[in-house]
């Protein structure tokens, strides 16, 4: 019965906010927020949020969701982005201040790309300004929530792959090393689990079974799928041969294990294959 699926308040429809909207059931005034323009087959009711505009802040309903942030930073200069983020939070705490609990989207971007495998509980020194940025949202976050972090690989799924990529001609992505990756689907399956379980992790990692790199999964495509051919993919940068690769791996077993998740998708070829 509806009075008995959880609400929660969606800060961002994006490719997950969509996807968590409307692949799963969720009380009746759950809601969510676009910037730019509404969200056409959402039965839930949207609001205007732009989280870098504090007088569209009170257009978030004065409810108790559990928030789901998928926004991503905003500047590009991390003492700016955390004094940006303390404003929002104490805003939150004094306005809103039903809406204790937030499942934020970070990344798996906040590892370094030093060769170990990585687990939540380590100390972290990411290496790109995106990172560094992800991390200090997360810290700063929980100044002022109770925050539950998802770190997500690479997020993938229909209409965002590589299929449509190479389809297009856009090419490879050019990441260094290992690409570890979350079907969307299975993402927007970890954040409900997230929901449904307050005393939870407080950090996970959501990255599926196999990390190959987006080479290596762009070959077996040209071999697998029936809308590509090897004429598609194009020549391989001498800096991405397979010898150049970093083996920084992202471990999954809080996941599997702890939380006994059982992922859709579990490698790429299961996500990827045409059905």
């Amino acid at each position: 019965m509806s009075e008995n699926l959880p609400k929660i308040g969606v800060l961002g429809l994006g490719f997950l906010g969509k996807t968590l909207l409307r692949e799963h059931a969720f009380s009746p005034d759950s809601w969510g927020t676009w910037r730019e323009s509404r969200v056409a087959g959402l039965a839930l009711a949207q609001h205007c949020f732009d989280w870098d505009n504090p007088e569209s802040f009170h257009q978030l309903p004065n409810d108790n969701a559990v928030l789901v942030l998928t926004i991503p930073p905003v500047e590009k200069n991390l003492e700016d982005e955390a004094l940006r983020l303390q404003a929002w939070g104490a805003w939150m705490q004094q306005n809103r201040p039903q809406q204790q609990r937030l499942i934020y989207i970070s990344t798996t971007g906040v590892y370094s790309w030093q060769e170990r495998l990585w687990n939540e509980d380590m100390p972290l020194s990411p290496d790109a300004p995106s990172g560094q940025l992800r991390l200090k949202t997360e810290q700063v976050l929980c100044e002022f929530f109770k925050v539950q972090v998802l770190r997500p690989g690479g997020i993938y799924g229909p209409g965002r792959n590589l299929v449509e990529r190479l389809k297009v001609g856009k090419g490879i992505p050019a990441t260094p090393g290992l690409t570890h990756r979350i079907h969307v689907c299975d993402l927007a399956g970890i954040v409900v689990w997230l929901v449904q379980h307050p005393e939870g992790p407080g950090c996970v990692n959501a990255v599926d079974q196999e990390a190959r790199p987006s080479w290596e999964v762009a070959e077996w495509l040209v071999q697998h799928h029936p809308k590509l051919t090897p004429e598609m993919l194009p020549e391989r940068p001498e800096s991405l041969s397979p010898g150049n690769v970093p083996k920084r791996r992202i471990d999954n077993q809080r996941l599997l294990r702890e939380m006994r998740y059982e992922l859709r998708f579990p490698t790429f070829r299961e996500g990827l294959r045409p059905h």
